[in-house]
């Protein structure tokens, strides 16, 4: 990928994880935002809502990271496990679901309350599936089990900091912001390659062109 359209990529991520993380932090963050500004802080409100953008901004950071993390572990699963790679996927994948549920009751759950916990990978699940089915799509290969991986595997990673935090509103913060920027991530890397390659090839005709008429 060319650096042009490298930064463009990571610009629009993080672009995702302000907006998303800003919006989610108004709406299920009105103890932290949005009370300050229905009762008239000006003040604490903006100092409030900067928090959150720079919150969001970490949010879009480990999305990213986590991508290239998974992109050299999909090569080295490869590599290793050859042809077992996408069942070897499957169940890590289904470990992930088991784990985003019991290991966070286990942490502050009781036996009331594991309804309360199964939200959290009904919404991954079902982000996992609309993305993939896209990505699934945009190729001639089948990508739907490397795209659930991604989508579940590595979204319970990236929530393992706020899964150990007992204020549930952090997951509530900062799930949508992860998820749609892996979702953007995985979606449109093929299209920013695609742009890459077009440039490279314009390039290459400019400088061909301009060395037969130096000749």
């Amino acid at each position: 990928m060319t650096l042009k359209y490298l930064i463009q990529f990571y610009r629009n991520t993080l672009l995702i994880g302000v907006i998303v993380t800003y919006i989610s932090s108004l709406i299920f963050g009105y103890d932290k935002v949005t009370k300050y500004l229905v009762a008239g802080e000006v003040g604490e409100f903006v100092a409030a809502s900067i928090w959150f953008v720079v919150v969001g901004l970490l949010v879009a950071t480990i999305s990213q990271l986590a991508y290239f993390i998974y992109l050299f572990i999909n090569q080295l699963g490869i590599g290793i496990f050859g042809k077992i790679w996408p069942h070897v996927q499957i169940v890590v994948t289904v470990f992930a679901i088991f784990d985003l549920v019991y290991f966070r009751f286990l942490r502050f759950g009781g036996t009331d309350q594991i309804i309360s916990f199964i939200w959290l990978p009904i919404v991954v699940i079902i982000f996992a599936i609309i993305t993939s089915n896209i990505k699934n799509k945009q190729s001639k290969k089948n990508l739907w089990i490397p795209s659930m991986f991604f989508m579940i595997v590595m979204t319970t990673v990236e929530l393992i900091p706020f899964l150990r935090v007992e204020d549930t509103s952090w997951i509530y913060l900062t799930i949508f912001g992860l998820l749609l920027c892996n979702s953007y991530q995985l979606i449109m890397l093929p299209k920013y390659n695609e742009l890459s390659l077009e440039e490279r090839k314009k390039k290459e005709k400019i400088k061909g062109t301009s060395t037969k008429k130096t000749k």
